[in-house]
């Protein structure tokens, strides 16, 4: 009798989980996926210690340490269930390097010349005592060597100063510049900057002018620690030159208290984006796409992606003139009738006589032509086929007219690398 019960038991056990099973019925044919299209990351600092290397020690990648050697085995132990076709967008922070101008700018000596060094050349009638400045009686030339070779009697050859002082010439102006010791006399030195960047030194009217009371520069004409220049010279920059263009460079050289009774002359450039002066920063964020191979892993993708702008379909209407015929360009000189693009429009146009449809069949195999050899050589003339091994693609989106606005998206492949790269159509996405 007992036996009875224990195999009914189990037969009843058995029904069960049978009846259990089928509500699950097809779970087996749903295969998860593993592939992820649209995984967005941005690095933390930890991420970066357990990168190692370069990274941990810096919090960034560089030229010297880049991101496309050390993201993908990072990938690979962070998603280590992603499969090939997944596709990871990484933010990471990158060292572009400092600006090697600033540098010499930092070497020299700061110096503004006071009451009593103008009195020092003279206090007569056309001497710089006299008004206490400079003026072209009274050049800086004629009295800086000296005063210099004074005041620095143990200079070393290539000592630099940077010197401020009172000009006269109408109006009492500030002028800044350098003397350099050749080894033998100070004489003044042209510092190179780069193209477009102006160099201005802070005076103590203009420390003063950003507060005088304890904790502010003007009190002992100098940043430091606790009043650090970044929270005053974007303003500062603003109210001193406030017609400045956009784009405006202007390297700042300032005196910094590093503590220990030690000033340092320190500089920093600005750049006018927006209108607001925005600090250079030798480390930016950058965003890279990785695609995972399969076999190989990871993979640095290195596509170019980029709308086009004014500029860029000039680029294809000077190629037109130079190269196809210039009875193809407007009388304006923005448009060419070949390919169909326009500057003044920023697109396409897609109108009838507005491309040649002589030459081509469709206005896309125009587009496809113009993009190909007339844009992408002359802005990328430097273009390669590959990068760690993955093809480059350019993912091009651009604007047309037909009567209404449509916006497409070509892409092309470098096929050969710069100089003079080529390019060919790929596919529409």
């Amino acid at each position: 009798m007992k036996k009875l019960i224990f195999l009914f038991a189990i037969a009843l056990a058995l029904f069960s989980c049978e009846k259990y099973n089928d509500q699950f019925e097809g779970y087996d044919d749903n295969v998860i996926t593993q592939v992820v299209t649209d995984l967005v990351y941005e690095l933390t600092d930890d991420d970066y210690d357990q990168i190692g290397g370069d990274p941990a020690k810096y919090g960034n990648f560089s030229k010297y340490a880049p991101a496309d050697q050390y993201i993908p085995p990072f990938l690979k132990s962070k998603y280590p269930y992603l499969d090939q076709g997944s596709i990871a967008q990484i933010t990471y922070k990158y060292y572009i390097g400092g600006l090697s101008y600033l540098d010499y700018l930092t070497d020299a000596v700061s110096y503004e010349l006071t009451t009593a060094d103008y009195d020092s050349f003279g206090t007569g009638s056309g001497e710089p005592g006299k008004y206490n400045n400079f003026s072209s009686s009274t050049p800086p030339g004629d009295y800086l060597p000296g005063f210099f070779a004074a005041k620095y009697s143990n200079a070393s050859n290539g000592d630099l100063v940077y010197v401020t002082y009172k000009y006269y010439s109408g109006s009492v102006e500030i002028r800044s510049e350098y003397y350099e010791f050749d080894g033998s006399v100070w004489k003044p030195v042209q510092v190179e900057v780069p193209e477009g960047v102006t160099v201005y030194a802070l005076s103590s009217d203009d420390y003063d002018s950003m507060g005088e009371e304890s904790g502010q520069p003007g009190r002992y004409n100098n940043f430091s620690g606790s009043t650090p220049p970044g929270a005053y010279l974007a303003k500062f920059l603003g109210i001193k030159f406030p017609y400045a263009e956009e784009g405006a460079k202007i390297a700042v050289v300032y005196r910094y208290y590093a503590g220990g009774g030690v000033t340092e002359t320190r500089a920093d450039e600005y750049t006018l984006a927006s209108g607001i002066w925005t600090e250079y920063s030798s480390t930016i964020n950058k965003s890279d796409q990785f695609i995972h191979t399969g076999e190989n892993g990871w993979l640095f993708d290195p596509s170019v992606v980029f709308t086009m702008d004014a500029a860029d379909y000039q680029t294809i209407v000077d190629y037109v003139k130079n190269n196809i015929g210039a009875e193809y360009i407007d009388k304006y000189g923005t448009a060419e009738a070949y390919y169909g693009a326009g500057a003044y429009y920023v697109n396409f146009d897609l109108r009838d006589g507005k491309w040649d449809s002589g030459t081509f069949s469709t206005w896309q195999d125009a587009v496809k032509e113009g993009i190909a050899t007339g844009l992408l050589p002359n802005k990328f003339p430097d273009a390669v086929t590959q990068v760690s091994g993955v093809d480059v693609l350019y993912k091009v989106t651009f604007a047309t007219y037909d009567g209404s606005d449509g916006e497409y998206t070509f892409v092309f492949k470098c096929t050969k690398a710069g100089p003079n790269p080529s390019f060919e159509f790929v596919e529409e996405i």
